[in-house]
């Protein structure tokens, strides 16, 4: 999933009445938060300054020896959100700021503005449907938003204006692979090795922050998944730290040889990993389902690999077929994968798909027909 910026800027620059013909205005945009992705309704709130965070900051800059004429910033606020039916710009905020002898640079930010008017959508239904969706979410759909600063004299003639555009796409999925599952699939979920590579799927977001925490399992103690989750972490080693922190695009994570408390055989363990971005209102989380997963002991018969691709298709094509080709005296036996690259239907991928297809086998979007090796 692509999240593109689009950034545009017009300048214009128009001598009229009101504006001495020395003076003219331009924007310079200091700062847009490129990384939020909720908006809620509460950011266009003036009256709760609690709730305003930083959006953006723009410049004016004037030029001229006579500055001191009455100035209006007028600062509107665009959503195109065709999820919900909105196919083209509507403006849902419209603010205002006077400003009097702007004889020097003069900063903006979008808690300056006083509201002027709310939503102005023409479409009665479009109107209905996004009522509908903040009532029931408190906060903007997914689209692309416009951000509008435009300059105008006591005659309400335009001087000069700017806009930017950020296109906001919130992620929506988030599993789990492997190792391990729920606790009823505890007999089937297990590793052999004390260094296990840890994947999962979550949606392309390059604004978000991940963090994975893996806490011992006691049977003896603990009552829940959530409550081993909750209690003493083996990673992060420091309690300080609720998460360790992982690459945004990644989607599997070693677990360290050093540095890190070590895995013991014999032992269970629980892990999760945890999704974060901004909002306007704060940071917000989401988190993965719990999964849960032993430690065995190598055995005579175990296969001796540390592949971290085979046992994704091992997901795939299931455990007695898998045992069949890559157990001793199989047709596979000791294969390993190389090189970061497969082929599927004819089409070469990156071998990270493997990841998608077996989320999509899981959800039940996809099923596998049959089973050739060659």
């Amino acid at each position: 999933m692509l999240i593109l910026f689009k950034i545009g800027i017009v300048s214009i620059i128009l001598l009229t009445r009101g504006i001495a013909v020395d003076c003219t205005y331009h924007f310079e945009k200091i700062y847009l938060n490129e990384q939020i992705l909720t908006y809620y309704l509460d950011a266009f709130d003036q009256n709760n300054i609690q709730t305003q965070i930083d959006i953006f900051s723009y410049q004016i800059i004037p030029d001229g020896n006579d500055c001191s004429a009455t100035i209006t910033i007028e600062y509107t606020f665009k959503i195109y959100a065709p999820e919900i039916g909105i196919n083209q710009y509507e403006s849902f905020f419209i603010g205002e700021k006077t400003m009097d002898n702007v004889s020097t640079n003069q900063y903006l930010y979008n808690s300056d503005f006083s509201l002027v008017s709310g939503p102005t959508l023409v479409d009665i239904l479009q109107a209905k449907k996004l009522i509908s969706y903040i009532s029931q979410s408190g906060k903007l759909p997914n689209g692309e938003y416009l951000f509008q600063l435009v300059i105008k004299d006591d005659s309400d003639e335009i001087l000069n204006s700017i806009s930017d555009a950020i296109e906001i796409k919130r992620p929506n999925s988030l599993e789990l692979l492997s190792p391990g599952g729920t606790l009823s699939e505890l007999s089937h979920a297990y590793v052999y090795s004390t260094v296990p590579l840890f994947s999962w799927y979550s949606d392309f977001c390059k604004q978000c922050i991940y963090g994975i925490r893996v806490c011992e399992f006691k049977q003896d103690e603990h009552a829940s998944l959530q409550d081993a989750l909750t209690d003493w972490s083996i990673l992060p080693y420091v309690q300080s730290s609720e998460y360790h922190e992982i690459l945004w695009n990644s989607r599997s994570f070693q677990y360290p040889t050093e540095g890190h408390i070590d895995l013991d055989e014999g032992k269970f363990y629980v892990w999760q990993i945890r999704q974060s971005y901004e909002t306007t209102f704060d940071v917000h989380h989401d988190y993965s389902p719990i999964y849960i997963f032993e430690v065995r002991s190598p055995t005579k018969i175990q296969l001796e690999y540390n592949d971290p691709y085979l046992s994704v298709i091992q997901t795939l094509i299931g455990k007695e077929q898998f045992n069949l080709w890559f157990s001793t005296g199989g047709e596979l036996e000791r294969y390993v994968t190389t090189g970061e690259s497969i082929w599927i239907n004819g089409e070469e991928i990156h071998i990270d798909a493997l990841y998608a297809l077996v989320s999509e086998l899981n959800q039940g979007e996809i099923t596998l027909e049959k089973i050739q090796l060659k």
